[in-house]
């Protein structure tokens, strides 16, 4: 049996070892034809490269130099299989092997003696030795743009590095590599260029070609070789163009730039199936947007809902034909079509475009088998001719590409429309008339002739029919009832209920119809049940318009309720009132009232507040409540809010805010106030200590000690109803002392108003959860930067915040803004209490981070004493992404220049020195100038140099 199972068994691959091909060199090309083969092209490509180097460190007998030669043949067979893709090479070999594979190729196709910065002219160089040399530049070009970007090198898993010695550093061969190459960047630049001006086609070495070319180089120098890949000049000279592109882009030569993209796009057309071409398409088109060039590729022909977009910032030109299009391919979403719609109606709403749309739309929509709105209807059955016949048009372009199930649709459609005589006139003139029988559309004609005729319409009949039937007809009115929010269709159904059924109650429709057991006890006496439903109506559906913010609404009903109780109940039309002043609160946006507007608005919520102590009265709701005190404590009458009796959560919390306010300005009298504010947020934020909720959702009252106020979420919209600045500083104050103590991190403290009033510890640490404070501080810095976006001191906690999450250009932002108001735009000092020494340290650090190094340098000034060891640090880095030598003249400290002349003198930067020097020899900067000439000097370049940054980061 298991002998069986053996012979049934599939035997497992062996992997070919690479010596094997150099036995027999016929297997390579049919083992990398294989699919799938294993070992694939590039691990070949790069064990015979890394081969070849070690062999070429042996002894050099002949049989060496031939086992070298042939590992040179075979990697450049590999290479010639890949299409010589540079992309593809050198994503399979380190740095260093790419550059010892394409010298190899120059090496083996050409004269050992030929050098390409002696060529005279490319025109006379054989085909193979013009692609060995372009790919060698091409190359080139690429390490030099790519080697100046400061990107960590990518690890290659692959063999050691040369010589078979691990402890050589193959990041220090590639640096090697690099600066050979970039010593040679004039030569490669003047061979691509020399090569633009060629017209013949080029030959591209294959994979049987390449022996030719090492073995018989003299026999055929010259003549042409058999089996060789032909590519077109124009697919040749698009990615020269390309490639050369990008060097001047890395350049900053615009103009040339511009030149090698336009002739690269216009040699698009002439490329078909490239074979040589790895333009890299998606960086073609951002050169070209950098260099304001129009890009359009064979394969970017722009999407229906790009041009949509387009013509949305063209103001709508050529909507109409887009919209029509995309009738028949459906690739634009009906909600996009929707909202553009209802842009031109708020625009233009009686226009001849918003028709056209309507209409487009309503195609549309008989195209996916959906109900055109009754709006849209009535508009085509008043509709003049010259918009029938573009609705005749736009379905019958729609139905000559459609199905039959279409076609049905359209004639459903036209049958909901035909009792109007122009959409039948219309409909008959035009092509629409095919899609009916001659006995389909007589009968059509009959029919509307029978309508026109007839005494009543058709939904006139059918209401008169479910009149017969009363309590269908009490159900319809009901639903109406339910479904409407208008004060006076409310009272017109309800007369009409009350007539059809005088003594019934209607207020029971829905059983989500409730009102507070107070109000409910007061309207079920009233002897008038019409009264009844139609206060208790208008108490239910005001509330509903409150939840969904339409407070107008809302306001209308509780008016009419109060109209209607006013004479018959003093005590319930108090309370409608103290609902109208919630729904006014609710909808009162600060700073949007007039003064008498709000003195008015201010004693009404001191009253609402007062019939708290009242028995006579309805004492208000908790919402009530809550939004009275909320509003009060916004406009700072601390005593008024601290007097409330009745106390819901917000009320305790908001008592708290305003004992700490009320003291603020002497801080040692309200610690105490303010430590029962703490210890407040610190059971908001406690994981032990939430709020348990009931099977419906609601929160469960625990009077237990220890126990939050409120939970974490209406905490939240708690402190974000607050818009007293006042109140806003001592809750941000507080969220981030209390996210500064929990994460005990002194190098990335949160700078705040009110470090003092706050405890230095929390009792239960680990009961406090530190990502929940994070969160709520971050949002409500965030909130509170919004309704003042002026105030120094939050801008520097955002600051702060950025600066410990690793945010660097967003931190220098905020920082910068907090600085900008105190100091005129830095043009007097900024405060030290606002930017100490920290402050500018984190600035520098930020810098540093964003490899600002020049800007590090100048900052480094600012600290006293000057961080002469940082500045010098940063001045020595080569890669630096500010505005170097143009922020030459914001320097003023005699030791930083003179390192500064000495560090570009060694780097034989010769321009920048120039300036440096001109910066060192200003007589203003001489050191024998009094001390008030000296110190207006460095408040002018320290004024220079934050505008600056203002200008970059702002």
């Amino acid at each position: 049996m298991e002998s069986q199972v053996m012979e049934t068994r599939a035997p497992t691959p062996v992997p070919i070892l690479w010596f094997e091909f150099l036995l027999n060199q016929d297997q390579l090309k049919k083992h990398l034809s294989e699919p799938g083969s294993d070992p694939s092209a590039s691990q070949l490509l790069m064990q015979f490269v890394d081969q070849s180097i070690k062999a070429q460190s042996s002894l050099e007998t002949s049989v060496q130099v031939k086992k070298v030669r042939d590992l040179k043949i075979l990697a450049l067979k590999v290479a010639a299989h890949m299409k010589w893709n540079l992309s593809l090479i050198q994503q399979s070999l380190p740095l260093y092997m790419v550059h010892k594979l394409l010298k190899d190729f120059m090496e083996i196709v050409s004269n050992p003696e030929l050098k390409q910065h002696v060529v005279t002219s490319n025109d006379l160089l054989d085909d193979h030795i013009m692609m060995a040399f372009m790919l060698f530049n091409r190359w080139s070009v690429r390490v030099i743009i790519e080697s100046s970007y400061p990107t960590k090198p990518p690890k290659v898993t692959g063999p050691q590095a040369p010589n078979g010695n691990a402890s050589l550093n193959v990041a220090g061969i590639n640096d090697m590599v690099i600066k050979t190459v970039c010593d040679m960047t004039n030569e490669s630049i003047l061979f691509m260029e020399n090569s633009l001006s060629m017209t013949r086609d080029i030959t591209l070495p294959t994979f049987d070609t390449i022996h030719k070319l090492a073995y018989e180089f003299q026999a055929f120098l010259g003549t042409p070789i058999e089996n060789q890949q032909r590519i077109s000049n124009a697919e040749f000279m698009q990615q020269l163009c390309y490639d050369l592109g990008s060097y001047y882009f890395h350049r900053g030569l615009a103009e040339k730039t511009a030149g090698m993209l336009k002739r690269a796009l216009e040699l698009e057309p002439l490329v078909h199936d490239p074979i040589y071409s790895d333009v890299n398409k998606q960086k073609m088109k951002g050169l070209c947007a950098a260099c304001n060039i129009a890009f359009m590729s064979q394969d970017s022909k722009p999407s229906l809902e790009q041009r949509l977009a387009t013509s949305r910032k063209e103001h709508y030109k050529d909507l109409v034909d887009i919209l029509i299009e995309d009738n028949l391919v459906k690739k634009i979403t009906l909600p996009y079509r929707q909202l553009i719609q209802s842009e031109i109606l708020s625009k233009q709403p009686t226009s001849e475009l918003y028709f056209q749309v309507c209409t487009c739309n309503a195609v549309r929509k008989i195209t996916d088998g959906m109900s055109v709105s009754p709006q849209y209807i009535a508009l085509l059955k008043t509709a003049t001719k010259e918009q029938m016949n573009f609705f005749t048009m736009v379905c019958w372009k729609a139905v000559q590409t459609s199905d039959e199930k279409f076609k049905e649709r359209v004639k459903l459609f036209i049958r909901t429309i035909y009792t109007s005589t122009n959409v039948l006139k219309a409909i008959g003139s035009s092509e629409l008339k095919q899609l009916f029988t001659k006995e389909e559309f007589t009968k059509l004609v009959d029919q509307m002739d029978s309508q026109s005729q007839a005494p009543f319409s058709i939904r006139a009949n059918t209401v008169l029919q479910q009149k017969a039937n009363k309590a269908l007809y009490i159900g319809q009115i009901e639903q109406q009832l339910l479904i409407t929010n208008q004060h006076q269709r409310i009272q017109t159904l309800l007369t009409e209920l009350h007539r059809v059924a005088p003594n019934k109650r209607h207020s029971s429709v829905s059983e989500l119809w409730k009102v507070d057991k107070s109000y409910s006890f007061i309207i079920d006496g009233m002897g008038n049940k019409k009264l009844q439903d139609i206060v208790f109506l208008m108490l239910v559906k005001s509330r509903h318009c409150l939840q969904i913010k339409d407070f107008k609404t809302a306001r209308a009903l509780l008016s009419t309720a109060f109209d209607a109780v006013k004479d018959t109940s003093l005590k319930l039309g108090k309370a409608i009132q103290h609902e109208i002043l919630h729904v006014e609160m609710c909808a009162l946006k600060l700073g949007q009232q007039s003064a008498v507007e709000k003195n008015s608005m201010t004693h009404k919520a001191m009253g609402c507040l007062g019939t708290m102590q009242s028995d006579r009265d309805i004492p208000p709701r908790p919402e009530i409540v809550e939004r009275c005190v909320l509003y009060l404590l916004n406009y700072g009458m601390w005593f008024t809010v601290l007097n409330v009796k009745q106390k819901p959560p917000v009320v305790q919390l908001s008592q708290m805010l305003a004992e700490v306010c009320k003291d603020l300005s002497n801080i040692n009298s309200c610690r105490r106030q303010a430590k029962a504010l703490w210890e407040a947020f610190v059971l908001v934020f406690s994981g032990s200590n939430q709020l348990k909720r009931s099977a419906n959702g609601k929160p469960v009252a625990n009077k237990m000690p220890g126990q939050a106020l409120m939970c974490r979420s209406e905490f939240l919209s708690f402190i974000q109803l607050i818009e007293e600045p006042t109140c806003m500083g001592v809750i941000a104050s507080c969220l981030i002392k209390l996210h500064n103590v929990l994460k005990d991190d002194a190098g990335n403290e949160i700078y705040h108003q009110y470090p003092n009033l706050w405890p230095t510890t929390i009792t239960n640490v680990s009961s406090v959860i530190i990502d929940a404070v994070t969160a709520a501080m971050t949002q409500y810095v965030q909130h509170i930067i919004t309704h003042n976006p002026h105030q120094s001191s939050w801008l520097k906690s955002q600051a702060d915040i950025y600066y410990g999450d690793s945010q660097h250009a967003a931190a220098i932002k905020f920082y910068l803004q907090s600085a900008m108001l105190p100091s005129n735009f830095f043009t007097s000092p900024v405060p030290k209490q606002l930017w100490d020494e920290e402050v500018y340290r984190r600035i520098i650090k930020c810098c540093s981070y964003l490899k600002c190094h020049t800007q590090v340098a100048v900052l480094c000034q600012f600290l006293e004493p000057i961080d002469h060891p940082t500045a010098f640090k940063a001045l020595q880095e080569r890669i630096c992404y500010d505005a170097m030598d143009h922020l030459y003249h914001c320097f003023w400290d005699m030791g930083i220049l003179e390192y500064l002349i000495y560090i570009l003198n060694k780097r034989n930067e010769l321009v920048k020195k120039r300036k440096a020097v001109d910066v060192i020899g200003q007589v203003e900067l001489n050191t024998c100038n009094s001390s008030e000439i000296l110190t207006e000097v460095i408040k002018k370049r320290k004024t220079m140099m934050l505008q600056s940054m203002s200008k970059q980061y702002l």
